[in-house]
């Protein structure tokens, strides 16, 4: 574990009208903020906030903690330090899904390791974890290379294709207030009710369906809709009518893959693009922020928002965090 020195770095933005309706957002109520550390690699695939205020971060070095002054790095994960997924539960324990290091809990300089045991089925059905979710009991479902696990803090239960999954490789989990399971993977999205699967994929010729099989982001709004960020597009889902984002900001047009989502406090979506900016809607205009100062923001792939109201967003050229 080690503590590091943080620099701030403030920087310009450039906003693109929405295709749809312009944003009358005063843009410079906005600020961008750069954040840097040493030994914090450019590379940031997952964000979570914790309960103490706390910024979890993963990387390609293991995870970082902010507490709003410093950061701490945490690189108890062996040989295979890249960070793909953080959560925290109720209790506050810290959750990291690793690209082979398996499932890790920590808490209180406790550290706790979850690995596959392929002699055993109550084991995780894989050590390279994608995607972290709780639900509303406290049930952690992972989603891996190799299925989705349902671990309720002793068993394991885990569910592949052969039990109604679409595709084994799990990028992304949300769960709904109703407490269904919806799963994206690289063929499409799997819904689960604890009893009965329901599987959509891409639509093709009619409209009906995922604007692309890859599922990197699924978010669901107070209104009990569905969006999907897919490697073909944004795609949202209402009971059972889908509409496909093509043409409302310059990278949907372009074709560029969605790759992370999220819903802020006020109810606003935001949409992570392939290195072609950040995409706000507030449900009537969209917004696209890019940086200025000769830097373009990269490849998006993970957004949360703090307890402050503070958005962040990781990228493949780093941390950016943003203030409205």
């Amino acid at each position: 574990m080690k503590t590091l020195k943080f620099i701030l770095f403030c920087m310009l933005i450039t906003v693109f009208p929405s295709c749809q309706k312009d944003n009358t957002e005063d843009v410079s109520t906005v600020k961008w903020t750069e954040v840097t550390t040493t030994g914090l690699t450019n590379r940031i695939y997952a964000i979570s906030c914790d309960s103490s205020k706390n910024i979890w971060v993963g990387t390609d070095n293991g995870a970082y903690k902010f507490d709003g002054k410093s950061w701490i790095n945490y690189d108890s994960f062996g040989n295979n330090s890249q960070v793909k997924a953080i959560a925290t539960d109720a209790d506050n324990n810290i959750w990291f899904g690793t690209n082979g290091a398996g499932l890790v809990k920590y808490k209180n300089g406790n550290w706790t390791y979850y690995q596959n045991d392929p002699l055993s089925s109550n084991s995780i059905s894989s050590n390279f974890v994608y995607s972290i979710a709780i639900d509303a009991k406290g049930n952690k479902w992972i989603g891996t290379e190799n299925g989705v696990c349902k671990f309720d803090g002793q068993n394991w239960v885990n569910y592949k294709v052969g039990d109604g999954l679409i595709e084994n490789h799990v990028y992304s989990i949300a769960i709904e207030k109703s407490g269904i399971k919806w799963f994206g993977t690289n063929g499409g999205v799997s819904r689960f009710d604890d009893v009965s699967w329901t599987t959509y994929t891409y639509y093709k010729d009619n409209g009906e369906g995922l604007a692309g099989n890859g599922v990197m982001g699924i978010v669901i709004d107070n209104q009990g809709n569905q969006w999907f960020a897919t490697f073909g597009g944004l795609s949202k889902l209402n009971g059972l009518n889908w509409t496909n984002f093509k043409t409302q900001t310059d990278w949907l047009k372009s074709g560029s893959p969605v790759l992370s989502a999220a819903i802020d406090a006020k109810g606003h979506k935001w949409f992570g693009s392939n290195g072609m900016g950040i995409s706000e809607f507030d449900g009537l205009n969209w917004t696209t922020y890019t940086m200025a100062n000769n830097t373009v923001i990269g490849a998006v792939n993970a957004i949360a928002q703090d307890s402050n109201g503070n958005l962040w967003f990781g990228t493949n050229k780093g941390l950016l965090k943003l203030t409205k």
